[in-house]
Parts: structure tokens; sequence; C-alpha cells
């Protein structure tokens, strides 16, 4: 029973993180410069050298590492909850 009431404390944190991550006001998200940029961006574009080099995306590994390693540990703690149990009764 107790790890069920675990389950569910960390089913209902998860849930509410997005939520308390989206806590801006869009204005101060895409207000701002965007002309200024867009001029920067087409700049550095026109300037652009080619090397042997990937682009940097800006995606965070060790982000997705993590979130792979957290849904393999959520894969097994299933697995443990949801096998039968067997009783011994010789």
């Amino acid at each position: 029973m107790k790890l069920k009431a675990v389950f569910g404390v960390l089913i209902a944190a998860l849930s509410a993180a997005p939520s308390a991550l989206a806590a801006g006001s869009a204005q101060s998200v895409y207000g701002g410069t965007a002309g200024v940029l867009q001029t920067q961006v087409a700049a550095q574009g026109a300037t652009a050298s080619s090397s042997n080099a990937l682009p940097f995306t800006g995606l965070d590994l060790f982000l997705l590492g993590g979130g792979g390693v957290l849904l393999l540990l959520v894969g097994v703690a299933l697995y443990l909850v949801s096998r039968p149990r067997t009783s011994s009764q010789a």
C-alpha cells in the first residue's frame, strides 16, 4: 500500500510540473526585439563559413539521457509492482 502512495505522489508531482513551468506571461516570452534579431540572423547566415562540424541545435543531451534513465526506472518499477505474487504454503 505504501508503494502505491509513493507512485501516486510521484505521478501528481510529474503532472504538476508542466503547469508550473508555464507560469510566465506570453508578452515576456514572445515580446521584444524580434526585428533586430531577425536582421542579425540574416546577416550571420550570409557570412556563415562552411566547416566539417555539425551545427549546434541547442539539444541538451544530458536532459535527453536523464529522461531515458527515468523512463527505464519507471518501467522496472512497474514490472516489479505488476508481477504476480506467489504464496508458498508448504
